[in-house]
């Protein structure tokens, strides 16, 4: 990931989350973890993570559930909607 791309997370999570306020520790700490990850995975992670959570997700959260929570969905791809008989 790039740190623009880093950036585009954290403002997706304040935006979202309107009581996180992000001081520059937290994009440095982010910056320094991120750069090995893949932007589309942890978005989607993140996406999935407000979907289902009222508080702001964790770094570490995020990483750490980034394969897991991926995974889960990849069945979707194999099956396809039926259209209803009316």
């Amino acid at each position: 990931m790039t740190k623009e791309d880093t950036l585009k997370i954290l403002y997706l999570i304040e935006s979202v989350y309107p009581l996180v306020t992000i001081k520059s520790e937290t994009v440095l700490r982010w910056m320094a973890k991120c750069e090995s990850m893949d932007y589309s995975i942890l978005l989607e992670n993140l996406a999935l993570h407000m979907r289902k959570q009222p508080y702001p997700p964790t770094l570490n959260g995020l990483i750490a559930n980034a394969n897991n929570e991926v995974t889960k969905f990849e069945w979707l791809n194999e099956y396809s909607f039926r259209p209803q008989k009316c």
